[in-house]
C-alpha cells in the first residue's frame, strides 16, 4: 500500500503507456509539433524531387521528338581566304581595280618592291601578298577592320596590326620614289638655250605630264590638245624634255 500511495514508487509501477502523465503538458505538445514539422519537411522534399524528375522526363521526351538540326560543315578558313584573294587577282583587271584600286601587274610589282627592299616580309601566318591586299582593300574603300577581318577570316587585331606594318613600309618608299633636288642641272637643260634658265631647277617630271605653252605656228599641230570648250589649247609634253 505504501508503494502505491507514494508518488515516486507508484509511477515506477505504472505501465509505460502512462509515463506521459509524469511529463508536463507543454513539453508533450512541443514534441508532437516537432514530429509534425519533420514529417511536413520530408513530404515537401519528396514533392520537389518528384516534380524535378517529372520535368526532366518530359524534357527528355520533348528532345527525342524534336527534329535534329543539321550541323554545317566546318569552314576551311585558309582555303576560303586563298580562294577569295585569287578571285580578286585573277578575275580580270577591272575586277581587281574595283576591289584594290590597281591592276594585278601593279599589285605584284608593289609586292616585289616592298620585298626586294626588305620593307615587308612574310610571317608564319600572313604572307606579303595578303598583307598588301588587305591594306589596299581598306584604303580603297574606307572599310572597317572588323568587316575586313570577317571577309578574310582574320581577327580584328590581326588586320589592325598588319595594316600598320604595311603603312610604315609604304611610307618608307619615299627614298625610292621621291627625288630630292640637288645643285646640279641635267646637261639637257643646262646646254640648251630653249630650256635654260627656265627649267634650271627642274628635277624631272612624270611621263605624259603637260603644261600650257606658246609654240610657233609651223609646229603647233604637234602640240594640240582639246581640254573642253570651243578653243584649242597648246600643251608641251614634259616627257620630251
Amino acid at each position: 500500500m505504501w508503494a502505491i500511495e507514494h508518488p515516486t514508487f507508484s509511477a515506477l509501477t505504472r505501465p509505460l503507456c502512462d509515463q506521459y502523465s509524469l511529463i508536463p503538458p507543454l513539453l508533450v505538445a512541443t514534441h508532437k509539433k516537432l514530429r509534425m514539422d519533420r514529417n511536413q519537411r520530408q513530404t515537401a522534399i519528396f514533392g520537389v524531387v518528384a516534380s524535378v524528375l517529372a520535368f526532366g522526363a518530359l524534357w527528355i521526351k520533348k528532345l527525342e521528338t524534336m527534329k535534329e538540326i543539321a550541323s554545317r560543315p566546318c569552314v576551311n578558313r585558309d582555303y576560303e581566304r586563298e580562294n577569295y584573294i585569287n578571285s580578286i587577282l585573277y578575275s580580270g583587271d577591272q575586277h581587281c581595280i574595283d576591289v584594290i584600286r590597281m591592276r594585278p601587274i601593279a599589285f605584284f610589282n608593289l609586292c616585289d618592291i616592298l620585298s626586294r627592299n626588305h620593307l615587308l616580309q612574310s610571317t608564319k601566318s600572313v604572307n606579303i601578298r595578303e598583307q598588301v591586299i588587305i591594306f589596299l582593300h581598306i584604303i580603297g574603300h574606307n572599310v572597317r577592320f572588323r568587316v575586313i577581318g570577317s571577309r578574310y577570316y582574320r581577327s580584328t587585331e590581326t588586320v589592325h596590326r598588319y595594316f600598320r606594318v604595311v603603312l610604315r613600309a609604304i611610307l618608307k618608299l619615299y627614298r625610292l620614289v621621291i627625288r630630292l633636288p640637288n645643285e646640279s642641272n641635267p646637261s639637257e637643260i643646262r646646254n640648251n638655250p630653249r630650256f635654260y634658265p627656265y627649267f634650271k631647277d627642274c628635277i624631272g617630271a612624270l611621263d605624259g605630264t603637260h603644261i600650257r605653252a606658246s609654240v610657233p605656228l609651223s609646229i603647233k599641230e604637234d602640240f594640240v590638245a582639246v581640254k573642253g570648250g570651243r578653243h584649242k589649247m597648246y600643251w608641251l609634253p614634259l616627257h620630251l624634255i
